[in-house]
């Protein structure tokens, strides 16, 4: 089984979701959403 490394975890894909995850993603971070 593969296993994945996230350094941040965005829970809910509403606009608030999307705007966090993109944010983090912009900033460098491994992102989940």
């Amino acid at each position: 089984m593969k296993q994945y490394q996230y350094e941040v975890i965005v829970v809910g894909a509403g606009h608030a979701g999307c705007e966090a995850a993109l944010a983090a993603a912009r900033m460098g971070a491994k992102t989940l959403l």
